[in-house]
């Protein structure tokens, strides 16, 4: 696909993120809805473009094979060390306790919102974006998925993040984009990486409070383990990198 046609698409693919998780937020916001409800109504909000984008897809392809949602490459989950890392990573946040004050009802509703930002998160930035860019070599596609990836983390800031915890979001994100986007390039199967994905947000949420600085110390942890991994599948995978770039 050349470039004229891949950067409007992309673009496009962009907005439809942006306005979604915009609109989710305008929503509770305005509507002053908060506590068990604003989960469920901004989780439904992002499960609506879900739904719809699985549709549309389905038809258009006959199929959800497009977007990596089939067998995958066998031995792929080896050369990934079983996405043993991002296990770590996820439950670190236990670290810090779990938090005791949510209800029963409260953690299913983060199970099925945080599920359903793994679902729009991964289909958009990883079975669309990056999917799109492969053919133009793997390291492009990565990296393209992952700074969009990125910087779309800077509408933290609307929803009462500081500036610098914000930034630190942003550079977490695009190394976790930049996994995200070997692991799917490596498996073609975009599931490992939606459920990780959501997995590490449900521990985020229901994990116990802590202070500023085990905060700091424990992101710093996490987002060493993250680029150690990163760089190991780079080098895991560097000769199918090289053979795609030269294709």
């Amino acid at each position: 696909m050349r470039n004229e046609k891949l950067i409007p698409r992309t673009i496009g693919a962009l907005l439809i993120v942006l306005l979604v998780f915009f609109g989710q937020g305008a929503v509770v916001i305005m509507g002053g809805i908060e506590g068990d409800n604003s989960i469920l109504i901004r989780g439904g909000i992002i499960w609506g473009l879900v739904i719809i984008t699985l549709l549309v897809y389905g038809i258009k392809f006959k199929g959800l094979a497009v977007l990596g949602f089939c067998k995958g490459e066998m031995g792929a989950m080896k050369k990934l060390l079983y996405l043993i890392p991002l296990f770590v990573i996820c439950f670190s946040h236990f670290t810090a306790g779990f938090d005791t004050s949510l209800s029963i009802k409260t953690v299913a509703l983060y199970i099925f919102f945080t599920l359903s930002i793994g679902f729009v998160e991964e289909i958009y930035f990883r079975g669309i974006i990056a999917n799109m860019w492969l053919d133009k070599g793997i390291l492009k596609a990565m990296m393209i998925s992952a700074i969009l990836f990125g910087v779309c983390h800077i509408m933290n800031v609307a929803g009462g993040a500081s500036l610098p915890a914000t930034i630190l979001q942003i550079c977490f994100a695009f190394v976790y984009g930049m996994v995200f986007a070997l692991i799917f390039a490596i498996g073609r199967n975009i599931v490992p990486c939606i459920l990780m994905h959501a997995l590490h947000d449900f521990c985020s949420y229901v994990s116990g409070e802590a202070s500023t600085t085990f905060n700091i110390v424990l992101g710093a942890s996490q987002f060493i383990i993250l680029l150690a991994y990163l760089i190991y599948i780079l080098k895991a995978n560097s000769a199918i990198m090289i053979k795609n770039e030269s294709e």
